[in-house]
């Protein structure tokens, strides 16, 4: 079993800069305590003079975080929050910036005068005691209209394109594309009682991540607007109450929602308020509203439609999971529904009022079609069964998400106190290596650590830093550079056992990982491992593979992907998976033809002699393929693909499904709602 790239000469990695100092840095204010622990890790401690926000939640710390997010965003820290309540009376603006170019680009088919700026947004709380909350104060204005809702933290970047007529672009305007490798962590909202307000407005682009928090939402209009997705994604997010868990919009990249939970709505647990171009993918989730509807497709015209997979679904009595005003894509696979009739307004009722087991659903809009085992056919595809009791939604999360440990929290151990100096320079292997030996949970603090030979990672153990830039171990050099100096590779090996369980998570990795461990996960932590043998499987969150052909092979124990994200790669096809088996995609965003130089307009992805293959959502920007298709399935069987499609259609095919002599034909003109080829009847969606 084997995972090949092919890719340019490696890269080289003993260092001569810190990756980070090509960075430009802003300057922290007068009285900054640069010899603070905290700071020392990579953090920037709200509490901390000269901010002084007030963790006791009686004194407003509005100013005091904003210009703690401001500086942290500036300096390459993250902005850090013990635990404690911090009271808040308007909207803080986490604002991806822009700058004056000294010569305009092009790019996307428009001009800019200004570029966004390279600096994060890294927002952390505690992991000790109880999460840190952010309050919105009962005197806050502007909240209470839920006609304009207003958010109580927002993380935006701000658009760089030139505005029409004038050389600069329009300022407050949001461009969600460019928001790469934003970070929220474990920092929970409370915005009860104020009826236009919203939690946490986030749609990030590649990279960017929203991770355990909860919106305290009663009496308030929605926990959530948007969500992060491809390269990145949303785990362990939770609404309580609201007028709907979290709301939806047109500029929405890619949403994939894992392990979440939305209780107590009084409209919704999903809302949209706008027309869609992407679908919504919810994996392992628990919808519960106080409503007769779960989702909700009736106040707009033009949807791309919702797709869940392991969900648990209750509703008011006589309900529906999605209430639209006509048919729409909409796709479920092993989900548990009670109280609901039916999953949508025109599909068929439910054999029992009791729990029903919804193994198979998806209705499709006039644009769609559904390829079932080589018939096409616009017919839904319902498969029902009543079952006496439901798993539970823990049980459910749990298939699907393994927390990240927090850095303060007890047990942690850090390379740094075992003599790892992360500059970039000194070579970190023994101090790795000492640290890996003394705890389960390893944590990497921001730095360049120059790795060499082999590190051997422990049967729980769990390496992870602060994000993917702000923590990197080995170091990439510049071009010129990579010519020169030999190569100081390193591996990460993992112990070759079933339930070996292992974490990589929110590393930039610029080594080999070699994975042989049966149940472990890696996070935001680089490309899938160069190779995966013995009993290597698990789960893989945020991978990307962007500019080099992306090859797996020989899969053969269950592998989950989560914002799987390929695009712009010179060869054909840009992705390929080979003789796997017991693989799962859960969203898939591709790229292809995009560039302005050409040369990437290619099939970005071939599923080949495989069997046990599911991929639930495949979306993008897909132009220029000419004959050749976005998805192309060869000789395999129980193949399960859901929601395929391009933004634009044009002459390529979405999809061309290969089975020995027999060759089918979806055009691009036509979702391809649901592909089913040879499907086993006793299908478990996370084997």
């Amino acid at each position: 079993m084997s995972v090949r790239k092919n890719s340019r000469a490696a890269y080289s990695f003993a260092a001569l800069t810190i990756l980070m100092l090509n960075f430009a840095y802003g300057e922290l204010p007068h009285g900054f305590d640069r010899s603070d622990p905290a700071y020392k890790l990579g953090l920037l401690d709200v509490t901390k003079f000269p901010y002084t926000a007030d963790p006791t939640g009686e004194q407003d710390s509005t100013d005091a975080i904003q210009r703690a997010i401001n500086d942290a965003r500036d300096n390459w820290l993250v902005c850090y929050f013990p635990e404690g309540t911090y009271l808040i009376s308007d909207t803080i603006s986490c604002e991806q910036q822009v700058e004056k170019l000294d010569r305009p680009r092009t790019s996307d088919g428009r001009t800019q005068h200004y570029w966004d700026r390279p600096h994060r947004i890294i927002l952390f709380g505690s992991g000790k005691g109880e999460r840190p909350v952010i309050k919105l104060a009962e005197s806050a204005k502007g909240f209470d209209d839920p006609n304009q809702p207003k958010h109580a933290i927002k993380i935006w970047a701000q658009t760089r394109h030139d505005a029409p007529g004038i050389q600069e672009p329009n300022w407050g305007e949001e461009q969600p594309n460019i928001a790469f490798n934003h970070y929220f962590k474990g920092i929970d909202i409370d915005i009860r009682g104020h009826s236009g307000a919203i939690g946490l407005r986030f749609s990030g682009a590649q990279g960017s991540s929203l991770l355990d928090c909860t919106v305290h939402a009663e009496g308030a209009f929605a926990g959530f607007s948007d969500c992060p997705g491809q390269g990145g994604g949303t785990y362990n997010i939770e609404t309580i109450g609201g007028r709907y868990g979290i709301t939806i919009d047109s500029i929405s990249r890619f949403p994939l929602l894992v392990g979440c939970r939305f209780v107590k709505q009084s409209v919704a647990s999903i809302g949209y308020h706008t027309s869609t171009q992407v679908p919504t993918l919810l994996v392992g989730c628990q919808l519960a509203p106080d409503s007769p509807m779960a989702v909700d497709l009736t106040r707009r015209s033009s949807y791309a439609g919702v797709n869940l997979v392991d969900c648990r679904i209750t509703t008011n009595a006589g309900g529906f999971v999605v209430k639209a005003n006509k048919t729409e894509n909409v796709h479920l696979k092993n989900c548990f529904v009670r109280g609901a009739k039916a999953v949508t307004t025109d599909g068929s009722e439910f054999p029992s009022s009791e729990w029903t087991q919804v193994k198979q659903f998806s209705s499709t809009n006039r644009r769609g079609v559904h390829l079932i085992n080589g018939t096409m056919s616009t017919d839904p595809v319902q498969r029902y069964e009543s079952i006496a009791d439901a798993p539970a939604g823990e049980a459910l999360c749990a298939k699907h998400y393994r927390a990240v440990p927090y850095l303060d929290q007890d047990g942690v151990v850090n390379v740094k106190d075992f003599g790892a100096k992360g500059d970039g320079m000194t070579d970190d292997t023994e101090a790795f290596r000492k640290a890996i030996a003394a705890g389960n949970h390893v944590f990497v603090p921001r730095g360049t650590f120059l790795l060499s030979g082999e590190i051997h990672l422990r049967e729980r153990t769990h390496l992870f830093g602060l994000t993917s830039t702000h923590t990197n171990l080995g170091h990439r050099l510049a071009r010129a550079e990579r010519q020169q100096q030999p190569a100081a590779d390193f591996s990460i090996i993992t112990p070759d056992q079933a339930d070996a369980s292992p974490g990589l998570s929110h590393l930039g990795i610029h080594g080999n990982v070699d994975w042989r461990s049966g149940k472990g996960t890696m996070m935001l932590a680089g490309r899938f491992p160069q190779s995966i043998s013995g009993n290597g499987g698990g789960r893989f969150y945020g991978i990307r593979g962007i500019g080099r052909q992306n090859i797996i092979e020989g899969l053969r124990n269950p592998v989950s992907l989560y914002a799987l994200n390929i695009e712009r790669v010179g060869k054909n096809p840009q992705s390929l998976f080979k003789d796997c088996r017991h693989l799962r995609v859960y969203y898939f965003k591709v790229e292809a033809g995009t560039l302005n130089r050409g040369g990437d307009a290619n099939t970005p992805s071939r599923i080949e002699s495989c069997q046990d293959f599911r991929i639930h959502c495949m979306y993008g920007n897909v132009r220029k393929l000419q004959d050749r298709p976005m998805l192309e399935v060869v000789n395999s069987g129980d193949v399960v693909v859901s929601q395929l499609k391009a933004f634009q259609p044009s002459t390529f095919p979405h999809l061309v499904v290969t089975h020995d002599s027999e060759r089918i034909t979806v055009p691009s003109t036509k979702t391809v709602a649901l592909l089913v080829r040879d499907e086993l009847e006793n299908d478990d969606t996370e084997k």
